[in-house]
Parts: structure tokens; C-alpha cells; sequence
């Protein structure tokens, strides 16, 4: 055990068991790089071929591979026996999971071994949990539980035997425009962008957007809405290489919308939203996104599933509208709401992206993430040096 306290002379293993390419694989892959460009040593735990296999590839970040989910009990025996392996030949320091299926075995693992602690960052809509009583049990030795805002950390409150004061709100953590000011907001033509994420293989909520374009079209033409609606598809890959992207354009020709619907592939980051007037989120398992924060920061009106998180950034109706995520027909109206009183809603936005700043810009979430990777090494070094004593 080492007697000085240097972040960048840990390990850290990052845990993320996931196939889909969602909020909480990119902060994993974002988190994992900021430690090793401190100089400390970061670990993937991950699926293989994964989304965030490739982008660790890319970033040349060590990866260890788990080949199966875990939504099992013997899967969690596996994965609990391949964590004794891992934690036999590894020095690993600290263990920081996004996956909640992995508290409990390693919760079973680091019983043993009272000097690693265990972070995770939760966001994920919660539905009914398997194993409850086991789960709980072993989720109690989570040290650290990161939240994006105070609503989602109300929610962990309730879902984890995790006293509150380990449940701690870091804000998201996202990459700012170098100048709000360019965002991009014409007369003439409103261009509503829609992000499908890369490994997106479900159509049916992307269906409801298309569906209630059309009754939207004659709606807005009752009321003499004269400017021209352009629909955009966005994503972060080719759309020659996305498995929906043949299917996308099938449905929009059956619907004879081929000329209000285009395909645009951008790096996901908030200056590929500048000449973004609306954008619609579309229906995902989670609380929160770093794709309605991108919205919001270039000034731009949103429209998103209804979770509480969103409501409260959205301030009910101040910056933009939520909608039931199986409701084709609230998210035709509240569209319409927002495209037929456009000007308010881009007065209201005048001050948000310095408010949205001060609370997720990268270097506050840096600064969280490093005091409390610093603070919670530091406790468990005292705890395990103080039992050594008293033995």
C-alpha cells in the first residue's frame, strides 16, 4: 500500500458492459481518458466488439473483455469469478462502474478487499430489479455514487442503500461551443434535428417522429406557418455504415417525405448543433443525455421524452417542451407549440448556456471527478492501515 497520496500513480479499472453507444459510454471513455492524461493508468472493462471497444481502439486505451451480459444470476457468478482474477493479477486501485448490474458482484468481490473503492455513475431509467435483496445488500459497499443533476440524485437516493452523502451531482461534464453567438437561427427555414445514435437498431419511436410529420405539415399550414421545415437525421458515423439508415429512407419514401428529410453525419460535440432550430430527442433508457445540454447551450428550443431531469432543465416550458415517449400525438402538438412560438423561446434562452456552464462545463466535472478519486483513496488508506493496527 502506498504511504503518499498521487492520483497519477494509480489504476483505475473503468466498467461499462454495455453494446449500445448512449451518454453513459461516452462519459466512461471520456473519464477514463482525463485520468490517463493526468498520468495516472486507466482500464477498460468492456464487451468486445463493442461500440465502446472501438472507441477505446481508437483512443488506445488497455482493454480487458467480459463476454456476456449480466442480467443473470449466473452471469454475476461469472463476472464476479473473472473479478477475482482480474483483482489477483492487476493492481487496481480504484474501481469506478456506469453498469448498476455490477454492484452486486462487485460488491461480493471488495468485501475481501477493504482498499479498492467502488464509484458509479448512474442514469439510467430504473425499472423493476432483479434479486432485490441480494442486489441491495452488496450495493451497499458503493463508496460513491456520481449524479448530473438533483433530480437523478434524488432518484439514487431511493434506489441505493447508499446513505446521501456518498451520492454526489458532478453535472455532466460536456465540451462547450467557442461561441455561442454563431448559432445559426434563419427566417426562412426551421431545420429540426433528430440524433440516432450508432447503435440504434429499433425504429418504432424514430416511426412516431415520422409519423406525425405529416399532420404536423397540414397543421402548420392552417395556421399560414410560412417557413420552409427541413427534418435532419444526425449521427456521429456514416449513414452508409448505420443499420437503420436503408430503413429510414424506405419508411420516409412510403410516406412520400422525401423532400422534408435529409441525412447529416457530425462529431458529436456542441458545435455540430449551431445550425440546429429545434431539436427532438428521441425516447432512450436514460435520465439524462449530454444531447439535450449540445441543444441547449448553442440556443436552441428542445423538445425531449419526459423524464423529471428534463422537465427541470426545460423549466416546464421555458426552453423548450417535453413529451411522453409513446405519445405520437404530444409530441405533434408540442412541435407545433414550439415552431409557432419560436421567438419566445429563443428570448428565454438568452442567459442559459452561461447557467448550463457553471454547473456541466468539462473543467468543474474534472475537478469533481479527480477530489473525489482523491478523497475516497485516501479514506480507504486510512481505513485498511487503521484495521491493520488494531490487528
Amino acid at each position: 500500500m502506498r504511504e503518499r497520496l498521487r492520483i497519477s500513480d494509480l489504476t483505475i479499472l473503468y466498467v461499462c458492459l454495455s453494446d449500445r453507444w448512449t451518454t453513459k459510454e461516452r462519459r466512461c471513455i471520456s473519464d477514463a481518458n482525463y485520468f490517463r492524461n493526468i498520468g495516472g493508468t486507466a482500464i477498460l472493462l468492456c464487451n468486445e466488439k463493442s461500440y465502446l471497444d472501438k472507441e477505446a481502439e481508437k483512443e488506445d486505451i488497455p482493454r480487458i473483455y467480459f463476454s456476456a451480459g449480466l442480467d443473470t444470476i449466473r452471469s454475476q457468478i461469472n463476472f464476479y469469478f473473472q473479478l477475482q482474477q482480474i483483482l489477483q493479477k492487476q493492481q487496481i486501485d480504484i474501481i469506478h462502474t456506469y453498469d448498476h448490474e455490477t454492484l452486486m458482484p462487485f460488491g461480493l468481490a471488495l468485501r475481501s478487499l477493504p482498499q479498492i473503492p467502488l464509484v458509479f455513475t448512474f442514469n439510467n431509467i430504473m425499472g423493476a430489479r432483479k434479486f432485490q435483496f441480494l442486489d441491495r445488500w452488496f450495493s451497499a459497499r458503493t463508496d460513491s455514487i456520481l449524479t448530473f443533476s438533483e433530480t437523478i440524485k434524488e432518484i439514487a437516493t431511493e434506489c441505493f442503500p447508499v446513505p446521501s452523502r456518498k451520492i454526489h451531482v458532478t453535472g455532466m461534464g460536456v465540451d462547450f461551443p467557442s461561441n455561442v453567438h454563431d448559432s445559426i437561427h434563419t427566417e426562412s427555414r426551421k431545420k429540426i434535428i433528430t440524433f440516432i445514435s450508432r447503435a440504434a437498431t429499433n425504429i418504432d419511436h424514430i416511426k412516431v417522429f415520422i409519423d406525425g410529420v405529416v399532420p404536423l405539415l397540414h397543421q402548420l399550414e392552417e395556421a399560414k406557418f410560412k417557413q420552409q421545415l427541413i427534418f435532419t437525421f444526425m449521427t456521429d458515423i456514416s449513414w452508409y455504415d448505420h443499420p437503420l439508415y436503408d430503413i429510414l429512407k424506405r419508411v420516409i419514401l412510403e410516406r412520400q417525405l422525401e423532400m422534408y428529410f435529409n441525412f447529416e453525419s457530425r462529431p458529436l460535440k456542441a458545435n455540430s448543433f449551431i445550425d440546429c432550430d429545434v431539436f427532438v430527442g428521441i425516447p432512450l433508457e436514460e435520465l439524462f443525455t449530454d444531447l439535450d445540454l449540445y441543444s441547449l447551450v448553442t440556443r436552441t428550443p428542445v423538445l425531449l421524452p419526459r423524464t423529471s431531469t428534463r422537465q427541470q432543465i426545460v423549466k416546464q416550458g421555458k426552453f423548450g417542451e417535453t413529451y411522453h415517449p409513446e405519445d405520437g400525438r404530444e409530441l405533434k402538438i408540442k412541435l407545433f407549440k414550439i415552431l409557432t412560438n419560436y421567438s419566445r423561446y429563443l428570448d428565454e434562452l438568452d442567459g442559459i448556456p452561461q447557467e448550463i456552464f457553471e454547473k456541466h462545463h468539462f473543467e468543474y466535472y474534472s475537478e469533481m471527478l479527480y477530489s473525489h478519486y482523491e478523497k475516497l483513496f485516501a479514506q480507504r488508506l486510512r481505513y485498511t492501515q487503521k484495521k491493520r493496527k488494531l490487528t
